[in-house]
């Protein structure tokens, strides 16, 4: 259940949709979880706390999504050393990378750089969360107005792994813009990525 809580959180934020909804099913869920009890338990807990901080940096409340950051944060660091949630990957790493998410939601990019410098993706046994949080990082950049970090980053999270950039919003439309705007320092990186991402033929 908290596996579902923490995906259908994930979709509905994506899609802007039913906030207080998601804010409600993780609160909710937490319930059923014993986190001083079993190391999973507090993995899950973490997980939802993390999944509370994203739902409220997306409509911009800042308070509430670092006070539910840090309790994340606080679970992670209380995991035996090294651990990783097996599926969700869920971790010390997982929640580092998540501050750059948050930091760009609330539109914070020099913070959110700050926040990529201070990660290590190597943390995080999983293309897929790795590419997404290059893919996060070069969002910040974006913030910041500057492309060629953007799609140097947006090219290693296609490298790390092409589906995960392929399908996702802020990539395909970032290279939809750069094609539109492009001038001759970024052209054949951009024509080639937005071949890779099947935006051009």
């Amino acid at each position: 259940m908290a596996s579902a809580a923490w995906y259908l959180n994930h979709n509905f934020r994506a899609a802007g949709e039913r906030h207080e909804a998601r804010v409600k099913l993780v609160t909710d869920t937490t319930r059923l979880l014993r986190p001083d009890e079993a190391t999973e338990d507090r993995a899950l807990w973490g997980l939802l706390q993390l999944a509370a901080a994203l739902s409220y940096a997306k409509i911009g409340q800042e308070g509430n999504a670092w006070h539910h950051w840090d309790a994340a944060y606080r679970a992670a660091r209380a995991l035996p050393e090294g651990y990783v949630h097996p599926y969700l990957i869920f971790g010390t790493g997982m929640v580092d990378a998540y501050a750059i998410t948050l930091h760009a939601d609330l539109m914070h990019g020099r913070e959110a750089i700050r926040a990529a410098d201070r990660s290590d993706p190597a943390t995080m046994p999983s293309v897929t969360r790795r590419s997404f949080h290059s893919i996060e990082t070069a969002r910040a950049y974006y913030l910041r107005r500057e492309p060629v970090a953007t799609l140097h980053l947006l090219r290693k999270a296609y490298d790390e792994s092409p589906d995960t950039a392929r399908f996702n919003g802020f990539a395909r439309s970032a290279v939809t813009e750069f094609l539109h705007r492009r001038g001759n320092t970024m052209r054949a990186e951009v024509d080639d990525l937005a071949r890779k991402l099947d935006l051009v033929s």
